[in-house]
Order: structure tokens, then C-alpha cells, then sequence
């Protein structure tokens, strides 16, 4: 049986105020907000990325016997023209300020079944769509590139410290009675929160000290899906810091991927394993990641990093990244112990905005050679009780972006480890005002070609 295809649209995070501000309703009647947007095809979904918003200024507003909102037509001829020159979708929001579901009137219907061609026919290669927006709920039709059909919009994700979905159903409470075995966590979590951890799909990159044991916590929170990536097989050495791994998995040289899958089964069988014995980038890495609702980074390198940070950023996935520094005195000494847990959430700082991620430590990694050398990434110390230390709090922070079980004071964290202390100092960090690397990759989805 055929799956019924759907769209859900991701909004980043600096432009979240600007939407809700350019919709708000005002004047005696609605505002609307056109926004240029890239995609993304899932296996069942197209993904709409927001990359822009653009309120219609108030005088091309003209007047109507109705609360909604018409204006001229030739306020949209610069739309079209920017939308045309970068190759982007057109999505046309407007707002309904109440709470429960909300729907698209009979004249929000006719008014995309008007205009959603007319863009289909300006760029053909992009979705097109037509939201509403309510305080709870959203809904919407979306005109795919080569169709003539519709399909809904499942949610419209605001990608803030916790991420909100704006769907248009009303989700099944996940209640759990004292002996269940989620009933302590849902103490803190509550039922949204426990049904959004059932239904999310964490992909963790690189699945030894601390990937291993990332995977174990969400096993025994109760994620729905784990996606993990790591193309190696284990040895001798991995048996210090691998979570689960027995002497029996060195001798037949099994995979990462398939020690965590027994871990996972060992611990929950409720929550689905996904191995992909492959590493990024290579397609079926990126493919799984598309998939995911949150990246954890427990990687080596620099050029892993990037490599991920351009990934969340394209597809517009919050991104966690640990990693662990233990490193000799220059004197000889003692030893310094640092590391790091980065929480981006696409539109907030990232890497690069922060200097973490720099043009110079790309190139002392690989010593000017091409980036498959690597100057000894695989020899740092590692400890397995520092390692859980960081993808603890690495876990932490996913609870929070599917629960909001705190307040969250600003922008998501840099948190800096002091190994020697035991301890996690907050950072302050923020995104530059221009970042090369964010305007070029942030919402950039899959590319599209045109012919000459």
C-alpha cells in the first residue's frame, strides 16, 4: 500500500519573532507573511524550510467586507522575482489567534488554489504552500513540484530551545500509572513530553566512548527510533570505554552498529535501532540523518564536525556535539582535562559563529594534506567515566528540546567541561551578525539543478 505523502515546514530560530510579528492580526483585519523556502524529500514527507520572511508592508493592503486579508497584486512582483533569482518555494502564512485546531476558510482554499499554480509556474522546482497558524495548531496545503494534487501539512516545527510542532490533530495522552516504566520520568516530563520522546528519532554519530553511552540513556528513556552511525568494527582497545561491548566482540571483529542494536534490544524493546554501518558523508549516512529530529556529534575530528554542522544546518536539525580533551602538560606536569557539550539549534550560533570550527584547525588537522589524512585523532586519551559525564548532560539537553522540562534563560548553551573539577560551566555565545558559513548552508535543503 502507497503511503500518503505529507509536508511538514521547519521554521529556524531568528525567525520565529519575525513571523508571529508579521502575522499578527492588526488593523481590523489579517496580515499575512510571504516566505521563500528550500526542500527536502523524505521517504513519506517533503520537508519546507523556511530561509526568509517577507511581511507584506501595510499599504498594499486593500480594503474587504471580511477579517481577512487581500491585497494587490503587485506587491507580490518583487516576491516572485527574489524567490525566481534564489530558486526558493513561496509558503504564504497567515494567523488565527486562537487556541485548538484551526483550518484553512473556504477563502484561504480558493485563494491558494489561485496563487499556488501561478508560483508552480514561476519555479517549478520548489514546493508552494498556504499555512494557517493558531496558537496550539497549524494547517495548510502544499503544491509539490510535478503535481497537481495537494497534500496537507502535517506540522509546522518552530525550531526554538524546545521545539515546537504546531499540528492540526490533537495528540494521545501518554499517561502512566505508578509500577509503569516510564511513571518516575513522566513525573518530570509530563504526558506531551513522554509523546514526544516516543515519537523522536535521534541520530548519534560515532558510537564509541560517548556515542555508547548516549545510546544507552535514550534506551532507557524510551525514544522512539535510535539511528546510529559508525562504519567501524570494534578492537581490543575499545573494550575501556565501548558501553555493552564483551572480549567475544573482538574476536569476531563485529561492528559498533550491532553491539549497541544488542544493547538497545538487552535494554528496551520498544525502542527501534536503525544501524548504518556507513560514515558521513557518504548518501546512506545522510539519508538517515534527514530522518532524524536531533543530531548528537560524538566524533574525533574537526572535519567530522564540520561535516555535521553543515548537515544540520542544511536540513535544519538541532545539533549536539561532544567531545573530550586530555592532554599533557607542556612541562610534564599533570595533565589539563576539557571538553565541551554544544547545544545549536538551526538559526541560533553555530560552530563556526563561535570560532569553534576555524579554516586554521581544518588545516593543522590533516597537516595540509587532503582531509582523509588525520594526524592522530585516534590516539587522544579517553576515559569512559569522563566520556559519561559529558553524554549525560549531552542527554539532558535532548530531554529539554523534546520537553521543556526548564526554563531555558537565552539562547541554548556552550557548556565548557573541566575535567580535573567534575564540573560544566555555561558559556555565553552568540551567532555573528554575519556568518558565511550559516547564510551558506542554513535551510539549503536538497539541491536542485536547472538545465541550460
Amino acid at each position: 500500500m502507497k503511503r500518503q505523502m505529507s509536508a511538514e515546514i521547519r521554521v529556524p530560530l531568528h525567525l520565529i519573532e519575525t513571523l508571529k510579528a508579521a502575522t499578527a492580526f492588526r488593523g481590523g483585519h489579517e496580515t499575512v507573511a510571504f516566505c521563500l523556502a528550500s526542500h527536502v524529500r523524505l521517504s513519506n514527507m517533503t520537508l519546507l524550510l523556511i530561509k526568509k520572511v517577507i511581511p507584506l508592508p501595510g499599504d498594499v493592503y486593500v480594503s474587504s467586507s471580511t477579517h481577512g486579508a487581500k491585497w494587490t497584486g503587485r506587491a507580490m512582483v518583487p516576491i516572485l522575482n527574489e524567490a525566481l533569482a534564489g530558486g526558493l518555494g513561496i509558503v504564504l502564512f497567515h494567523a488565527h489567534p486562537h487556541t485548538g485546531r484551526v483550518s484553512l476558510s473556504e477563502d484561504d482554499s480558493r485563494s491558494a488554489r489561485k496563487l499556488l499554480p501561478v508560483f508552480q509556474n514561476v519555479i517549478p522546482a520548489r514546493p508552494h504552500a498556504s499555512v494557517v497558524l493558531g496558537k496550539t495548531h497549524a494547517a495548510g496545503t502544499v503544491l509539490l513540484p510535478g503535481r497537481t494534487d495537494y497534500v496537507n501539512v502535517e506540522k509546522v516545527r518552530l525550531l526554538s530551545p524546545t521545539i515546537t510542532d504546531l499540528g492540526n490533530h490533537e495528540g494521545s495522552s501518554v499517561l502512566h500509572k505508578e509500577g509503569d516504566i516510564y511513571h518516575r520520568q513522566a513525573l518530570l516530563t509530563g504526558s506531551a513530553g513522554e509523546r514526544n520522546l516516543r515519537r523522536a528519532k535521534i541520530a548519534v554519530i560515532g558510537l564509541s566512548g560517548g556515542g555508547s553511552h548516549v545510546v544507552q540513556q535514550l534506551a532507557h528513556m524510551g525514544v522512539g527510533e535510535i539511528i546510529g552511525i559508525d562504519d567501524d568494527r570494534v578492537d581490543e582497545t575499545n573494550r575501556s570505554r565501548l558501553i555493552g561491548m564483551t572480549r567475544l566482540d573482538v574476536i569476531f571483529r563485529r561492528r559498533k552498529t550491532k553491539v549497541m542494536k544488542r544493547l538497545v534490544r538487552k535494554i528496551n524493546r520498544r525502542v527501534k535501532f536503525t544501524p548504518i554501518p556507513h560514515p558521513v558523508p557518504y548518501q546512506k549516512a545522510i539519508d538517515a540523518l534527514k530522518e532524524s529530529d536531533i543530531i548528537i556529534g560524538c566524533v574525533d575530528s574537526y572535519h567530522a564536525r564540520a561535516d555535521l554542522q553543515e548537515l544540520a544546518w542544511r536540513y535544519m536539525i538541532p545539533y549536539i556535539d561532544i567531545g573530550l580533551r586530555i592532554r599533557p602538560l607542556d612541562l610534564g606536569n599533570g595533565v589539563t582535562i576539557g571538553g565541551q557539550v554544544m547545544t545549536a539549534i538551526p538559526g541560533s550560533f553555530c560552530q563556526w559563529c563561535i570560532d569553534f570550527l576555524t579554516d586554521g584547525k581544518l588545516l593543522s588537522e590533516t597537516g595540509g594534506r587532503p582531509r582523509s589524512y588525520f594526524e592522530g585523532t585516534d590516539k587522544h586519551a579517553q576515559v569512559v567515566s569522563m566520556n559519561g559525564i559529558l553524554a549525560s548532560q549531552a542527554v539532558n539537553e535532548i530531554l529539554q528540546l523534546l520537553t521543556g522540562f526548564a526554563p531555558v534563560d537565552g539562547d541554548m548553551s556552550f557548556k565548557k567541561f573541566n575535567g580535573l573539577e567534575g564540573t560544566l560551566e555555561k558559556w555565553g555565545v552568540k551567532k555573528k551578525s554575519r556568518c558565511e558559513k550559516c547564510e551558506a548552508s542554513l535551510g539549503g535543503g536538497d539541491l536542485i539543478w536547472h538545465s541550460a
